[in-house]
């Protein structure tokens, strides 16, 4: 189908489609890449990825690049909004996140009021930044230890477990 621009194609300005139509595409081409176990499919993510601008983009501590290239498996898996973190800095679809939480033996629970915040993320507004990101979480009702960025990296407390 061509089009000028000019034209509207299905309610978008031509611009918009072509915005629409490249992600598409780039979607579909990482499609190809989701049957990989962890460290392959977040190496290709990460590509190229300094340390810095890895932290800048995620608010994740550098640290956090290398565990998740080198130390991360599914015997010791990233907190879940770490991992959707990486996402939306990233701008990864919910097909990518999927992927990389199944790799993992994990999923969404889409009864789980915090799981379909994040798929709704992901699907609604992964052009958002981690802080819009946030208060969009705080505006749906989501405990501010599931938020993004710096949040994931506060020290979450564990629960004494009772003497028996």
């Amino acid at each position: 189908m061509s089009t000028t621009n000019d034209q509207m194609i299905a309610g978008y300005d031509y611009k918009e489609w072509v915005r629409l139509e490249s992600l598409f595409l780039k979607d579909y081409e990482n499609s190809t890449r989701y049957n990989k176990p962890f460290s392959a499919l977040i190496s290709d993510v990460l590509e190229n990825e300094t340390y810095k601008s890895f932290a800048d983009k995620t608010g994740l501590s550098e640290n956090m690049l290398y565990r998740l290239k080198k130390q991360i498996d599914e015997k010791d898996p990233p907190q879940r909004n770490t991992l959707i973190t990486v996402c939306i800095a990233y701008k990864l679809d919910l097909m990518m996140a999927q992927a990389l939480l199944y790799s993992l033996g994990l999923g969404f629970n889409r009864f789980n009021k915090r799981d379909y915040a994040y798929t709704f993320l992901l699907t609604q507004c992964r052009d958002r930044s981690i802080d819009q990101c946030n208060e969009i979480l705080g505006q749906l009702g989501i405990e501010q230890k599931y938020w993004l960025g710096t949040y994931c990296r506060r020290k979450v407390t564990k629960r004494k477990k009772k003497d028996s």
